[in-house]
C-alpha cells in the first residue's frame, strides 16, 4: 500500500500509518515480546494487503498493549539521560578513531595535513573533550541536585521539628515564670537549634546552580565550536570567528586542492554532521535531566526510594510508562482514522502530528519519540514497492 500524497486517504490507509507509527515505537523501545511484535508486524503486512480481519489492527494494538502493561512497573530512571549523553561521547570518540585509522592507512600530502586534515583532528578532539566535559558535569549536577534535595528534606523535617518544639514551650513549661523554668526553656530552645540545616541547605543549593551553570556554560562553549563547523550561511548572524579557527572554510577551500581530502569527503561531511547532531541531542538531554530533577525536588522521598530499587524492576515501569501513554494515544487514534470527513494525505498527516504533539494529552511524556516514528513511518509506507 503506497499513500498518494495528492488524493483523498482512505480508513484503511489511515489505519496503516497510525499502525506502523506505534510498530515502530514499540519496536525501538522494545515494549513487546518479539513473538508478539511479530505478529504485529504480520498483521500490518495483511493490512497493506488489504486482508485484514473484522477487528482492526489499531484494536488489536490496544488489546496487546493492555495486556503488556500487566506486568511492568512505573518509574522513570533519570540517569537513563546521562547515559544517553555517554553512548553520544562514545559515539563521536569512535568514529574520529576510525577517521585517525583510515589516515594511517591512506595518509593525505603535507599541504593537505597542514591546510585542513591537521587542524580538523584538533577540532575533533578539542569537541570530544568538551563533550566529555559536558557528560561529566551532568553527573557533577544531578550529585548536586540529590544533595539538595536531601537537605531541602533535612531542612522540612527540621523546621517543623522546631515548630512543634515552640508550642511544647507554650504550653504548660512556658507558663513557668521561675529562674529553674526560664533555664530549661532557654536550654531547650539553644539545643534545638537548626541554622545548621538551614546553611547546609543555602551551600547545596549554591553548589547546584554553580553546576547548574557550569552545564550551561560548557553547552554554549560547544555550540560556538558547531558555529565554526557548519556551513557560513547557517550561521547565527552574530557569531564571530576567526578565519583559522573557521574549519568548515578550511574545508572548502580543501575539496578541489587536495585529492586525498576530496577521497574523504563523505567521512567529514558526517563526522560535521555527527558534531551538529551531537550539540541539538546534549541540549534536548540537558533540558529534560532539569525538567526530571524539578519532580525529583518535589518528591524526593520518592525518588531515592525508586533509585535503590532493583535496575530490572525500574526498566520494568519505564516501560509501564510508554505503554500508558501508548494506550490513550491510539484510542485518540482510532477515533482520527473513522472520521467522515474526506482529508487528504497532508492534511490527515497534519492532525495525525497535532494530536501527538498536544502537550496536555496523556502521551505527552512520548511526544518526542512518536513524532520521530511517525516520520519513519511515514517514510516506509512512501517508498514500499
Amino acid at each position: 500500500m503506497t499513500l498518494n500524497r495528492n488524493h483523498f486517504i482512505a480508513p484503511r490507509e489511515r489505519d496503516a500509518l497510525i499502525s506502523l507509527t506505534t510498530i515502530l515505537y514499540i519496536e525501538e523501545n522494545n515494549l513487546l515480546p518479539p513473538d508478539q511484535l511479530e505478529e504485529s508486524r504480520k498483521s500490518l503486512q495483511a493490512l497493506f494487503l488489504r486482508t485484514s480481519g473484522e477487528e482492526t489492527m489499531l484494536r488489536k494494538l490496544i488489546a496487546v498493549l493492555r495486556a503488556t502493561r500487566n506486568i511492568h512497573h512505573a518509574f522513570t530512571n533519570i540517569s537513563g539521560t546521562l547515559g544517553g549523553v555517554s553512548k553520544c561521547v562514545h559515539t563521536i570518540e569512535e568514529r574520529v578513531l576510525a577517521l585517525r585509522a583510515q589516515l594511517q592507512q591512506s595518509p593525505v600530502s603535507a599541504e593537505a595535513n597542514e591546510d585542513f586534515v591537521g587542524p580538523f583532528l584538533s577540532f575533533s578532539q578539542a569537541f570530544i573533550h568538551k563533550i566529555g566535559e559536558f557528560s561529566r558535569g551532568l553527573a557533577a549536577f544531578l550529585m548536586t541536585r540529590e544533595q539538595e534535595s536531601r537537605a531541602q528534606s533535612i531542612y522540612q523535617i527540621a523546621q517543623e521539628s522546631r515548630e512543634r518544639l515552640r508550642q511544647r514551650l507554650a504550653g504548660d513549661l512556658g507558663q513557668g515564670e521561675g529562674e529553674v523554668e526560664k533555664k530549661i526553656k532557654v536550654e531547650l530552645t539553644s539545643a534545638f537549634n537548626f541554622t545548621e540545616a538551614e546553611a547546609n541547605l543555602k551551600t547545596t543549593t549554591r553548589n547546584a546552580r554553580n553546576a547548574e551553570q557550569d552545564s550551561e556554560n560548557r553547552l554554549q562553549t560547544i555550540q560556538a565550536m558547531c558555529q565554526t563547523a557548519m556551513n557560513p550561511s547557517a550561521r547565527d548572524r552574530t557569531a564571530v570567528i576567526k578565519p583559522e579557527d573557521d574549519i568548515f572554510v578550511r574545508f572548502t577551500n580543501a575539496l578541489p586542492r587536495h585529492p586525498g581530502v576530496f577521497a574523504l569527503k563523505e567521512v567529514f561531511l558526517h563526522l560535521f554532521k555527527l558534531y551538529q547532531h551531537a550539540h541539538g541531542m546534549l541540549r534536548l538531554d540537558y533540558e529534560k535531566l532539569k525538567q526530571a530533577l524539578k519532580t525529583m525536588l518535589e518528591n524526593n522521598d520518592a525518588y531515592f526510594q525508586a533509585k535503590d530499587e532493583d535496575r530490572d524492576l525500574r526498566l520494568k515501569r519505564e516501560k509501564l510508562q510508554k505503554i500508558e501513554g501508548l494506550i490513550p494515544f491510539l484510542e485518540n487514534a482510532v477515533r482520527l482514522a473513522k472520521s467522515e470527513e474526506m482529508d487528504t494525505y497532508h492534511k490527515f498527516s497534519r492532525d495525525l502530528s497535532a494530536t501527538i504533539s498536544d502537550r496536555r494529552a496523556p502521551w505527552n511524556h512520548i511526544v518526542e519519540d512518536l513524532l520521530r516514528a511517525k516520520v519513519q513511518a511515514e517514510a516506509e509506507i512512501s517508498t514500499r514497492l
